[in-house]
């Protein structure tokens, strides 16, 4: 009989220690997304970027933080108007810091408040020292959470306001001065609404088509006159043919027809700056998931982030270090958006950016007094604008705008009536073509032109494989039988330029 007891007060002891794990309010591994008021747009991210151990079963946790419009701000502290700052190293709706401490969990900002998970149905303490507010245990009940079977409890606070907690998941309500605080997903869990991976950003399939207006701005200077700036348009059509894709890369085969703008009047006595480049891929679009974060990296930011650009300035001059907010938005049909958070006026433009290197207090930087910075990327329909350059005498400015878009059959945006007449369609750009495509053990490349080709044969990563020359020969033989199935690039060379081809082999 001792035995047994001795067995069941073991058991009990195990269940408690794992009820209480699962009470859990953060788990360092997971990033918990929120909504403010009951949408679904992730408003917000939270998430642990540090841990430190104070003690046996203590720890403390830094949580991420964002950057925020300083609208009480004056302009005396050095920026273009009143209002037009922006806030960095800011907490959201849980704090700076969180300290666990067994069952306790005190969450530390500019309010510090104390959570117990989990206590007993009737149990109080004071959830807010600083206002006195206090909290008691109201209910608790069976629900599902994310379509899994979960168990909540609700708080009551003094104030009026409610908390809700989840066993598997912690904090799924959380009150705000306004509205609440929902959890709508976790993401390391894979629950809920999740943020995109990258790589559904440019998720197109045979059949669909883009076109975008590139805008170059120009600097002028005309014979005894001023400096003056030009604006041209161009426009370019991509129709994805082809789509190959790897865990962590997809490759697409592309026909493109582009248009060209009358070159701007130049002067003796100024420069012509050229057009800041672009790069337009003729026959081939790869999109890597690292490469994407890497020079996109809104695409893996959470709302709030601070982020510096990924778009080309002017020789990394600090005088135009700029950075932006990133913010999450939806579309009405499900579609995650990306884009640089709107900051307000300053000297009478809109601005989406401020400069990382003139800080006038504290963490408080002024908004730039130019438009620029304008981020905004579309899930499955890619790059919606993106500015890459500021207009300044002596270089250029380049903004890229999707003004076009039909994904799966649908008109996502109305294409405009182009004359593409004027551009030129890939096959006439690129001057030499393969067969068969796919291939087996070799390939035929037919090409024109009086020179030798250069040739280079590389895999989707951009790995060489082969290189070698080419005549103009309609008859010229690559061998690739050493090559695995799979899809390739063929690299041209001449001295006119370079130009490529996808190419796959399946056997």
């Amino acid at each position: 009989m001792k035995m047994r007891s001795r067995y069941a007060l073991l058991s009990f002891i195990i269940a408690l220690s794992a009820h209480a794990q699962n009470w859990a309010l953060l788990n360092p591994a997971y990033k918990y997304n929120y909504s403010l008021g009951g949408t679904d747009t992730i408003t917000n991210q939270i998430f642990v970027t540090h841990i430190d151990t104070l003690g046996v079963d203590s720890f403390r946790y830094e949580l991420n933080r964002i950057g925020v419009v300083c609208d009480t701000c004056l302009a005396s502290l050095g920026g273009p108007c009143d209002g037009c700052f922006v806030r960095t190293n800011q907490p959201q709706f849980l704090g700076l810091s969180c300290i666990r401490s067994g069952s306790d969990w005190y969450f530390n900002g500019p309010d510090t408040f104390l959570i117990r998970s989990p206590v007993s149905i009737g149990a109080a303490w004071t959830f807010n020292s600083n206002n006195g507010v206090t909290a008691i245990v109201d209910a608790e009940w069976p629900a599902s959470v994310f379509n899994t079977q979960d168990t909540l409890r609700r708080i009551l606070l003094s104030d009026g306001d409610t908390v809700v907690l989840s066993r598997s998941y912690g904090m799924l309500r959380f009150p705000s001065t306004s509205e609440d605080f929902d959890l709508t997903g976790v993401e390391g869990a894979g629950v809920g609404r999740l943020f995109p991976d990258p790589l559904s950003y440019f998720d197109y399939q045979p059949g669909d088509q883009l076109i975008y207006k590139v805008t170059s701005l120009y600097w002028v200077t005309y014979d005894f006159g001023p400096t003056v700036p030009l604006t041209l348009d161009r426009y370019w059509m991509a129709v994805i043919t082809g789509r190959t894709e790897t865990t962590d890369t997809v490759a697409y085969t592309t026909s493109v027809a582009l248009t060209y703008p009358i070159n701007p009047p130049g002067s003796s006595l100024g420069a012509l700056f050229q057009e800041p480049n672009w790069p337009i891929p003729l026959d081939h679009w790869s999109f890597n998931r690292a490469e994407l974060v890497a020079h996109h990296p809104i695409l893996a930011a959470y709302p709030g982030q601070i982020l510096d650009t990924s778009i080309c300035w002017l020789n990394g001059s600090a005088d135009y270090d700029a950075r932006y907010i990133a913010n999450s938005g939806i579309t009405s049909d499900g579609r995650t958006i990306m884009r640089s958070q709107s900051l307000g006026l300053a000297g009478g433009d809109p601005t989406s950016g401020f400069n990382a290197a003139h800080e006038v207090a504290a963490g408080v930087f002024p908004f730039l007094n130019q438009e620029l910075l304008n981020v905004w990327y579309e899930e499955g329909i890619g790059i919606r604008r993106v500015e890459f350059k500021i207009s300044w005498v002596g270089t250029g400015e380049l903004s890229v705008q999707l003004v076009g878009a039909i994904i799966g059959g649908d008109t996502i945006v109305q294409p405009p009536a182009i004359d593409w007449d004027v551009g030129m369609q890939e096959d006439q750009r690129r001057g030499f073509n393969v067969s068969p495509n796919p291939a087996n053990d070799r390939l035929f490349v037919q090409c024109s032109g009086p020179v030798h080709f250069a040739f280079r044969v590389l895999d989707i990563t951009g790995q060489l494989l082969k290189t070698g020359t080419l005549i103009p020969d309609p008859h010229q033989v690559i061998d690739v039988s050493s090559l695995p199935e799979g899809m390739y690039l063929l690299n041209v060379t001449t001295a006119q330029g370079s130009s490529s081809q996808r190419f796959v082999i399946a056997r």
